[in-house]
């Protein structure tokens, strides 16, 4: 794992390209593999529940009460933000370079112990207490979810050599090499090309 050496707040949505909140987790970092400049896009445990309700995972009621909560309990949202974190890099470990999953399993029991299973529509789903263990619990069983998946033969990774943001490929031929390609798609074309006619001309 890459130590990031900065933090920055990230001013857009975070994105959402992965085609998994697990991997849109892993994603909330930029230049994951260039060790150099390394940046972490979840700055502090507003970020968390940010990320948290533009996944759908909380809603403005919910994030509105936990921000008050936190600004109540400063030291328990730090350890809060730092656990996500952690759990971030235990699931990128697990699905990229072979890594552990009983993390992510302690964390998942721990919040499947702390739930409840109750109506809602035609089915069911998990309920929580409101503290600020909510965001992570959601995400803990976000990323089992994600790799109890029968696709993860399609787990891919941004071919651009520092991006390092990570995707399901759905392409047709499973060929998808960006993350994005409008930006490191585009980036890395301009940067093929201008190295192509260099080589002509020498």
């Amino acid at each position: 794992m890459a130590v990031p050496v900065s933090y920055r707040r990230r001013e857009r949505p975070f994105a959402q390209i992965g085609g998994a909140v697990g991997l849109d987790l892993m994603n909330t970092v930029s230049e994951r593999l260039a060790a150099d400049h390394f940046v972490d896009y979840l700055v502090d445990y507003d970020d968390v529940l940010r990320f948290a309700e533009e996944s759908g995972l909380v809603d403005a009621e919910q994030a509105a009460a936990l921000r008050a909560l936190a600004a109540e309990h400063p030291a328990d949202a730090a350890d809060e933000w730092a656990r996500v974190r952690e759990l971030r890099e235990t699931l990128y470990s697990a699905c990229y370079e072979g890594g552990p999953t009983d993390p992510v399993v302690r964390l998942h029991a721990e919040a499947v112990a702390s739930g409840a299973l109750v109506p809602a529509g035609d089915g069911w789903d998990w309920s929580f207490p409101l503290d600020l263990a909510l965001p992570r619990r959601r995400l803990a069983l976000a990323a089992v979810e994600l790799l109890l998946r029968d696709d993860l033969d399609r787990l891919a990774q941004c071919a651009d050599a520092e991006c390092g943001w990570v995707f399901l490929d759905t392409s047709p031929r499973h060929n998808r090499r960006w993350c994005v390609a409008a930006d490191c798609g585009n980036r890395n074309r301009v940067r093929e090309f201008y190295a192509r006619r260099q080589a002509t001309s020498s």
